[in-house]
């Protein structure tokens, strides 16, 4: 199971582009701004004559990583600081399996027409599509196949960002294709990262079905948070999450999206006073000593307890392993390793909480069946 672990995370990252044309600050636009509740990352404004779509910097504060100016007549003229893009958009590539969801959502999904790392893809409909030749599986994300690509001829390709270059995302750069950044893997909060739906509705003109859609989780998921968080009568179980891997053992951050899950979820996580977003770095014997008596562990990457203790004894040790309260995220996973968790979850994260939550107050979902996490028997 390991090795289908780290090429699903790299599906996080996709492929490391960096502009070509980057303005160097923002810059004031008359119009109407779509309200942003949570995401730090882009901002929107509505002008009478186009629509400015704007991608904050995330590794150079108060720099544009891109800008966009969507129109539904390409002979209306947009500033030279950004990118001209007419909309709706009738085709469009997807470099990050994690962006196929927010079009499933949008009922745009009919408009990919290629894909990287198909074999690590849950969504059923696109891997139906990929079988019967009407999406291209352009191979690694990290090694586009730009040739094919061209050929593909796609409106537009979205991708993620990474904050380096290499050869592979000059070239993709420079294909003269329109490229559109999508980085919702930078927010620092859960519905933040989910609240790019706004983001990929406007380039397909639904903004009005984005923020319906994007309200409701939202709705769902405060409510779900205030429910448990607000209880007398709930206890707090303690909470740790990952497993062992070639010697060392990632620990969530204090403040990342783990750690917000377990908080949400009413429950205590040792390092929730962390206030890293990225990973803490452990081995068994540190994870042992401290979280050797903790109630619940999610987040492994095996089937069941039998193949855990085989993947090393000392895991027999921990008490959420003799108690059976042991999870891991592979509830919705295809024969190939495609994972929901990666997909689905990032854009219904009030699922992903009704997991935790059911997780960690069983009473207070008595009727419902986890949706991306399993439990070990």
């Amino acid at each position: 199971m390991m090795h289908r672990f780290i090429p699903i995370i790299l599906l996080y990252l996709a492929t490391i582009t960096s502009c070509t044309t980057q303005p160097a600050t923002p810059i004031n636009i008359s119009g109407e701004a779509v309200n942003l509740s949570y995401a730090k990352g882009f901002s929107i404004v509505n002008t009478d004559s186009f629509t400015v779509v704007s991608v904050n910097h995330p590794w150079k504060e108060g720099q544009i990583y891109a800008r966009y100016y969507l129109v539904k007549d390409e002979s209306i003229s947009t500033p030279a600081d950004g990118t001209k893009v007419k909309i709706p958009i009738k085709s469009m590539m997807v470099n990050s399996a994690t962006h196929l969801s927010f079009l499933e959502e949008l009922g745009e999904l009919n408009k990919v027409v290629g894909v990287c790392n198909a074999n690590y893809i849950y969504n059923p409909v696109i891997l139906e599509n990929v079988k019967k030749g009407e999406v291209h599986d352009l191979g690694d994300s990290f090694n586009l196949d730009i040739e094919r690509l061209l050929l593909l001829n796609p409106e537009t390709v979205m991708t993620t960002a990474y904050n380096a270059v290499d050869e592979n995302t000059k070239r993709l750069s420079q294909s003269g294709l329109n490229i559109i950044y999508n980085i919702e893997w930078q927010e620092p909060s859960i519905l933040g990262r989910t609240e790019w739906i706004k983001f990929i509705g406007a380039f397909f003109d639904k903004e009005e079905l984005a923020d319906r859609i994007f309200t409701e989780i939202a709705q769902n998921y405060n409510s779900l948070k205030a429910e448990v968080t607000s209880s007398q009568d709930v206890s707090k179980p303690t909470i740790f999450s990952g497993q062992d891997y070639r010697g060392t053992w990632s620990l969530p951050g204090g403040e990342s999206f783990s750690a917000q899950l377990f908080n949400d979820a009413s429950a205590s996580y040792a390092y929730a006073k962390n206030t890293g977003t990225s990973s803490i770095a452990s081995n068994i014997e540190e994870v042992l000593i401290n979280f050797s008596q903790t109630d619940i562990w999610v987040g492994v990457q095996v089937n069941s307890l039998k193949e855990l203790a085989q993947v090393d004894k000392r895991y027999e040790l921990f008490k959420a392993y003799q108690n059976g309260k042991v999870f891991n995220t592979n509830k919705r996973v295809n024969s190939t390793g495609g994972n929901d968790y990666w997909e689905g979850a990032i854009v219904r994260p009030d699922l992903l909480l009704k997991d935790m939550i059911k997780i960690c107050h069983p009473e207070k979902l008595p009727n419902y069946e986890l949706t991306y996490m399993n439990q070990l028997q």
